[in-house]
């Protein structure tokens, strides 16, 4: 092992400091610490430099008898902190094995997959097939529900929305042309999402989040909570957005994969129109908050293409 190995990408540097400043410059400062004591405690050696996600790192290990796997650290925030507990639950069904986590560090030692092989690269069609069969697996049903409401468990995916709705309460300013149709929608989308059965969701669940295990496909870096099957639908409209077909074509492209991804998991057509259509709304107002122009353009034509 040589230190390099420990340097941190300066992308991600900036990018995690600007999240927190401070504590974000102190996390950063004992990362490199925090990795070794992992190292050591679960008998690890690195085996590579370090891939940044855009809340962690993680370098591929060997383990004391040689086999491969991969060691994640992440940003402790409301999207990570339940990635163990839902690994955990999945046990390998649908998702990368968990070996080893410890929440006090943020950390997980999770099965190797092959990061050159992607969902990306499969073919629309059968790339839908292999979501549906993945999401199949990873909404499993609320069990007791106890653990949800337990600490580690930051509730529904609702309730991450809660968390972002003083953006709403504002008068709208100047262009601000979506603030308007989120608060229209937003006591029918709150309805479909309390009453429809809940399950435990993967949170970014997109082609780019699946990867080759041996001769099958399992998920990775989910962002837990719970809530109906349909609110996991919508990276997979975004994700692969360039191969919709341009011009008077691209809507009528964006309906036909949702009618694909809705056909292929049995979804309820309403409530995968209505998140879907909200969802976007919301990335839309997002993007144009942050002057985004790209993305903003993506979450409105598909905002467009899910307007009933």
């Amino acid at each position: 092992m040589t230190s390099d190995f420990l340097t941190v990408p300066e992308p991600f540097a900036v990018q995690t400091v600007e999240r927190e400043q401070q504590a974000g410059r102190e996390w950063l400062d004992r990362l490199p610490d925090l990795v070794e004591q992992l190292l050591r405690e679960w008998n690890l050696t690195l085996a590579g430099l370090p891939v940044a996600g855009n809340v962690g790192l993680v370098w591929e290990v060997r383990r004391a008898d040689g086999t491969a796997a991969m060691l994640k650290v992440s940003w402790r925030d409301a999207e990570t902190r339940n990635e163990a507990e839902a690994l955990r639950r999945w046990d390998g069904q649908g998702a990368a094995r968990l070996i080893e986590s410890s929440g006090a560090a943020g950390a997980l030692l999770l099965e190797r997959l092959d990061a050159g092989a992607s969902l990306t690269s499969a073919p629309m069609s059968a790339a839908i097939e292999v979501a549906a069969e993945l999401l199949s697996l990873l909404h499993v049903p609320e069990w007791s529900g106890s653990e949800w409401s337990g600490s580690e468990w930051s509730g529904s995916a609702w309730s991450g929305l809660d968390d972002a709705l003083e953006l709403e309460s504002h008068a709208p300013e100047p262009g601000e042309t979506y603030r308007e149709p989120i608060r229209e929608l937003r006591p029918d989308v709150e309805r479909a999402f309390r009453s429809a059965p809940h399950v435990l969701l993967h949170g970014d669940f997109h082609y780019e989040n699946v990867l080759r295990s041996g001769t099958s496909w399992k998920a990775i870096d989910p962002k837990p909570s719970h809530g109906p099957g349909e609110w996991d639908l919508l990276p997979l409209l975004r994700n692969r957005f360039d191969e919709f077909p341009p011009g008077p074509q691209l809507l009528p492209g964006i309906r036909d994969r949702l009618e694909s991804l809705i056909a292929a998991t049995g979804a309820h057509p309403e409530r995968a129109y209505l998140f879907a259509h909200y969802r976007a709304l919301r990335d839309a107002d997002y993007a144009r908050r942050i002057n985004d122009g790209g993305f903003e353009a993506v979450a409105t034509a598909i905002a467009d293409a899910t307007a009933s």
